[in-house]
């Protein structure tokens, strides 16, 4: 987990997590806010929250953090790694949507997103409109092979990083 992002600072102060599994759109919808629909499961006295369109969740015990610097082409990156044992899990739906190639381009659209907007990762202008350019390029097969939610949250994504 890169530090700067929201997740790292849950997992840097809480114990325990909840593992999510959805669908890829959930996944893309949470990088861009916090408007998911969320339930919230009380584990040893503190509020876990975890989205009520899951699949399934997992309750994970943090049982090791390790902390490292990652040095690549965008530069130095404060990461954290974490080991933990699954203490419970819940199947929440049982319908379970196909995923397709526009779902796995959201996903990727989100972690660029993601990255681009973080501002502990420090990296070189080329390497950022290379990025973009990536975002436009899984843009236009999204309109290609996605649904009108696929569109819709692909435009979201280019609307915020220009």
């Amino acid at each position: 987990m890169f530090e700067g992002s929201h997740t790292y600072q849950n997992l840097k102060n809480d114990d325990y997590f909840v593992v999510n599994v959805c669908h890829p759109i959930d996944i893309a919808e949470a990088v861009l806010g916090d408007e998911d629909d969320y339930g919230y499961l009380d584990w040893n006295g503190k509020e876990l929250p975890y989205l009520k369109d899951a699949y399934k969740i997992f309750v994970v015990k943090i049982n090791k953090r390790k902390f490292i610097t990652k040095k690549d082409n965008f530069g130095e990156s404060k990461l954290m790694i974490v080991e933990g044992e699954i203490v419970f899990e819940k199947e929440l739906n049982n319908i379970i949507i196909p995923y397709n190639r526009a779902d796995g381009l959201l996903v990727e659209m989100a972690v660029i997103y993601s990255r681009l907007n973080n501002e502990k990762i420090i990296m070189k202008n080329e390497d950022k409109g290379a990025m973009k350019k990536d975002m436009e390029k899984y843009f236009k097969i999204i309109k290609k092979v996605g649904s009108k939610k696929h569109i819709d949250l692909a435009k979201r994504f280019m609307e915020l990083i220009k």
